[in-house]
């Protein structure tokens, strides 16, 4: 991600004015550039609208435009991604919350799952090193819709998927995360997101583009990775056929 990309993350998790000491103490933590450079930074967001100038050193995101989504992270799942950075440094994986879907939902159902992506070659030790950390947690490793819904779906559980090369990530709180568009595909390719087909999983897609800035290219590029660009498609049409209506 870069520097651009995480002051508008931040700006985004503020919710509201922000100053530039607090946004470079907080990009600090992932060797930011230097002050000048990002006073510059900061300047071409407010020429781009994409921020605001509330005050000398205060900023804001402009609401006018739709912010960026960023998934954010519980602090226990923080925990968890932290062990297995630490233990796996230099692997490529991903961690998120199920729960991130649950503001765009019609129903608002008890999802507790945590979803870890990671590469290829470590798909059979890191369910091991989930299990050694959280013995009491059910692990389900690449799992059918069958297998989840016999172990997975009435307890809290660790579901693990093979992450594909250059899926669309960025970081929160120093962990790889997926971007809003690797989600959203993940929910309709994912058998432990099943419950969510039909209108429920239209209502998401819908609320997430009115209120974010969704990319369609990103969205449908990582879509035809996986062999689902034109089920994704079809759901895009779907949604902009209800709003022209």
């Amino acid at each position: 991600m870069t520097t651009t990309e995480r002051i508008i993350q931040y700006a985004t998790l503020q919710q509201g004015p922000f100053q530039k000491k607090d946004l470079a103490a907080w990009l600090n933590g992932g060797n930011a550039s230097s002050s000048a450079s990002l006073q510059k930074q900061l300047e071409r967001l407010v020429a781009s609208g994409k921020l605001c100038k509330v005050d000398w050193g205060t900023y804001q995101l402009n609401t006018v435009i739709k912010p960026r989504l960023f998934l954010t992270l519980k602090p226990e799942t923080i925990e968890m991604g932290s062990y297995l950075k630490q233990r796996y440094p230099l692997v490529d994986f991903c961690i998120w919350d199920a729960a991130s879907v649950i503001p765009f939902m019609l129903h608002v159902p008890n999802i507790k799952m945590t979803v870890v992506d990671v590469e290829r070659l470590l798909e059979q030790s890191f369910p091991d090193a989930i299990r050694e950390k959280y013995p009491s947690v059910m692990v389900l490793p690449n799992p059918t819709l069958e297998e989840f819904i016999k172990f997975g779906s009435t307890k809290d559980c660790i579901v693990l998927h093979t992450l594909t090369t250059e899926s669309p990530l960025e970081t929160f709180e120093g962990l790889p995360v997926p971007q809003a568009e690797k989600m959203l595909v993940d929910i309709v390719l994912n058998p432990e997101f099943d419950f969510l087909r039909g209108s429920e999983l239209s209502h998401i897609y819908r609320e997430a583009f009115a209120d974010y800035d969704i990319s369609s290219n990103r969205l449908l590029r990582y879509a035809r990775r996986h062999g689902c660009e034109e089920e994704i498609k079809r759901i895009i049409d779907r949604i902009k056929t209800r709003n022209d209506d």
